[in-house]
């Protein structure tokens, strides 16, 4: 008798498909990407050579990131750079960028800082389309107010007064962590908590993307921490008060979240810290007075905004405002301009929305309440308002630009809008129209985002980083150690600058007295008051003081300045040397 081995049970073939909403942030992230490369095509033609706006910031950021290169792949210390010498602690006095270290560890040299720099631009944009929208999906709004969403957030007119400063475009982080958190509590601004819809694990996300955005700097991180303070709080209060459809694994991975996200925001503030401790720093009250923005910067934009160029908009016609208020120290801060769709679509959901009329209140008043706190000093002197903030709470008063609060504005605003286009939706899917008729209908729902695109179409130049000078470069080969370029200037419009300086140092990092860092040190000053004069006694007293033992001298860069006698006068009874090559005169402290 023969008994036949029973068949072997076969091996489910497990697909992992991802779900319609991962596809949708996917789809998303890459609409984000192509917008922003269509935005920005001459970065993304010559990624190597080009930088948008100016010669300013685009380039200090430049040097961070490459700074972050360095430390990755050298070692040595990451928060005193190689320049604003013999400060400690330089890396520290403006916004680190800390957060895309992953991103900068390939390329040495010039093309490849600019290349990363790049990168890590185009990259913001998209980020910001696609956190803000997934945060109004998961509030509950239609892919058409989501839409407008990520375009106001990415592109509004407000954002490209700041196209030059990657710390503020690098706001996508805040959008995607406050999408992860509403979607692991099941929150959502249309039927507000479901525990059933609660995924835990996207709560976690949240607060590592959370910690992650404050890495990035404190420009906009630090209301984010404030903000996540009062969340943080709302959250503990709902679980102590409803612990049993909160739940132990949310409640387990909230609490392992928010030590992660405590964690690195306690050794972000680490050296900042230390930075106030060594000099001092705050703003004073009446630099935030500077650049505290008018009421009517609500509707004033740059001529950074394609569309809005020539018109009433444009402080440069006269006709909303005076012209001469370009000329105003910091005026590119007291822009504040959110987009005529958003304004329009935000305004019809304050009455005409799918959220409820407390919400949109709520909504409301808090976009009126933070424009005003956005003002500064300029409503009735800030002393009930940003005055409070920058008094009392913690870190605040190393913020001088209060219309960057417009950030805060522009995300209740979209939300405002998004109640709006979502509630339009339902009520044509409600009409007895055809499928075509209702298709062609629910398309229409698309024309603020669309507006709100060209509205953000940036019209900004390209310029290119001029190279190193040859004998500048191998001065920088030759002797790595200390050493004072000259001339010193800090405008970012000149060839021939701080900004410029900083950014050639990515040539092997030597040791600069040079530098620009959103901060400068008070040996900075010194030397730079001091070397209108070089060479002469105090000039060398001052180098010695510092340790600083060549000064290089660039020709050209000299030439029509004061710090052209440098080349000329004599060095009778100064302990120097001067050596001269085709781009550089070189002082050498015996």
């Amino acid at each position: 008798m023969t008994t036949e081995a029973p068949p072997r049970p076969q091996r489910a073939i497990v697909r992992l498909r991802p779900t319609a909403r991962a596809r949708e942030g996917l789809f998303a992230l890459i609409v984000g990407g192509v917008l922003s490369a269509l935005f920005n095509y001459p970065v993304l033609l010559h990624p190597k050579s080009l930088v948008t706006a100016d010669l300013g910031d685009p380039l200090l950021q430049a040097w961070q990131l490459a700074w972050q290169h360095n430390f990755a792949t050298g070692g040595g210390p990451l928060w005193t750079g190689n320049t604003l010498f013999p400060g400690p602690d330089s890396f520290a006095f403006s916004d680190s960028l800390l957060g895309y270290l992953p991103l900068t560890l390939f390329g040495d040299g010039q093309y490849a800082a600019v290349f990363r720099y790049n990168i890590v631009f185009l990259i913001s944009f998209a980020l910001a389309y696609a956190g803000a929208y997934l945060l109004v999906r998961q509030l509950g709004g239609t892919w058409q107010a989501a839409a407008l969403a990520g375009v106001a957030f990415a592109w509004a007119p407000w954002r490209l007064t700041h196209i030059s400063h990657l710390n503020i475009l690098s706001s996508g982080g805040i959008a995607l962590a406050l999408f992860a958190l509403a979607r692991g509590h099941g929150y959502s601004l249309r039927h507000g908590r479901r525990p059933e819809l609660a995924r835990p694990w996207w709560a976690f996300v949240g607060w590592v993307v959370a910690a992650w955005q404050v890495t990035l700097g404190f420009a906009v991180g630090l209301p984010f921490i404030y903000l996540l303070g009062v969340v943080g709080l709302v959250i503990l209060v709902t679980a102590l008060r409803r612990w049993r459809s909160f739940g132990t694994r949310l409640a387990v991975l909230d609490g392992a979240g928010v030590v992660i996200f405590l964690v690195v925001t306690y050794l972000m503030t680490v050296p900042y810290r230390q930075v106030v401790t060594d000099y001092g720093f705050v703003r004073p009250w009446d630099e935030v007075k500077v650049f505290s923005p008018p009421a009517d910067g609500l509707f004033t934009t740059l001529s950074s905004t394609w569309l809005w160029q020539g018109t009433p908009l444009d402080p440069n016609t006269g006709v909303l405002v005076d012209s001469n208020w370009l000329m105003q120290p910091g005026a590119s801060e007291k822009v504040l301009f959110p987009g005529l769709a958003l304004l329009v679509v935000a305004l019809v959901g304050l009455f005409f929305s799918a959220w409820s009329v407390r919400v949109r209140a709520a909504l409301g008043v808090g976009s009126v309440v933070v424009f005003v706190f956005a003002m500064g000093s300029q409503f009735f002197g800030g002393d009930y308002t940003y005055y409070i903030l920058w008094r009392y709470l913690p870190g605040w008063d190393a913020l001088r630009t209060p219309g960057r609060l417009m950030l805060w504005v522009l995300l209740l605003l979209i939300l405002l809008a998004a109640g709006a286009l979502t509630r339009a939706a339902e009520w044509l899917r409600t009409r007895n129209t055809s499928y075509g008729q209702g298709r062609f209908l629910q398309l229409l729902l698309v024309v603020p985002a669309l507006f709100a695109l060209v509205e953000g179409i940036p019209d900004v130049p390209h310029p290119t980083p001029p190279g190193i000078p040859p004998d500048l470069a191998k001065a920088f080969r030759d002797d790595p150690g200390p050493a004072l370029i000259l001339p010193m200037v800090q405008e970012p419009d000149r060839p021939f600058s701080e900004f410029v300086y900083q950014f050639w140092s990515v040539e092997g990092f030597p040791t600069l007295a040079n530098g620009h860092n959103g901060l400068l040190p008070p040996q900075y000053l010194e030397i730079n008051e001091a070397f209108k004069t070089f060479p002469d006694t105090h000039s060398v007293d001052v180098l010695r003081k510092y340790g600083i033992p060549r000064v290089l001298v660039l020709k050209v860069g000299a030439a029509g300045t004061p710090y052209e006698q440098a080349l000329t006068r004599p060095l009778d009874g100064l302990p120097l040397t001067r050596t001269e090559s085709t781009d550089l005169v070189t002082f050498t402290l015996r």
